[in-house]
């Protein structure tokens, strides 16, 4: 076989002669085996870059999410209403997958106002997020107005949520005790005021292949303002 393959290396290089039926078949033969190689290669580099991509991607997307998340949540605070002795709490509403607050954030130093925050999936599992302003119609008293100021995405390829794993919200007392989301309905006025903090479970999956793995981030955020009905500049 080797003086085969020299005499085709011969013939290329000393020879205008053509190839002979074996040296053809060898020649094919050593070309096959080459291009087996590079094609395997290159797939091969292909598939990591791809993984490594997606990976980052996915890191990526779920930290920018993640920050939004708790910035926001942080910021929640209760709303004072004229003529009622307790304050609105500082949700509105409280799901797995749909969170409803309010929070100084992003406001004027000079006249702050709060402003109303919606978190949610949408059917193509992305996590979203809508604002609602508010007007002040007496001293410290405010109405959040009906058409939300801006909705945007925060974070694209949201995974669904398999077996146990906790859901992308889950609510939890003073002392850390989770308060189970009612499976018809949702909270009452009361368990909303008893929410002090939520664990923020968040998992992206950029990859659609499923080659690479989904990068998960958890935080529990603290609501510091609770009990504050309004902060001050």
């Amino acid at each position: 076989m080797n003086r085969l393959v020299a005499r085709v290396v011969r013939r290329l290089h000393h020879d205008d002669r053509g190839f002979s039926l074996p040296e053809l078949l060898v020649t094919i033969f050593v070309l096959g085996v080459l291009s087996t190689v590079v094609v395997s290669f290159y797939v091969a580099m292909t598939g990591a870059f791809t993984e490594d991509r997606a990976a980052t991607d996915s890191t990526s997307t779920a930290s920018v999410g993640m920050t939004n998340l708790t910035r926001v949540i942080r910021a929640g605070t209760e709303i004072r209403v004229q003529g009622q002795s307790l304050n609105n709490p500082v949700f509105v509403e409280a799901r797995n997958e749909d969170l409803t607050l309010h929070a100084y954030l992003d406001t004027d130093s000079t006249d702050p106002r709060p402003i109303k925050v919606r978190f949610w999936i949408n059917g193509q599992r992305e996590l979203m997020e809508t604002r609602w302003d508010s007007t002040r119609v007496n001293g410290s008293y405010f109405v959040f107005n009906t058409t939300p100021s801006s909705t945007r995405v925060i974070a694209r390829t949201v995974a669904a949520r398999t077996g146990t794993e906790p859901w992308l919200f889950t609510y939890r007392t003073p002392d850390g005790t989770i308060i189970p989301v009612p499976t018809t309905g949702s909270f009452t006025t009361n368990q909303l005021r008893n929410i002090a903090s939520v664990q923020v479970r968040l998992t992206v999956q950029a990859d659609v292949t499923l080659r690479a793995a989904p990068v998960t981030l958890q935080s529990t955020v603290g609501i510091p303002n609770l009990g504050i009905s309004r902060v001050s500049p």
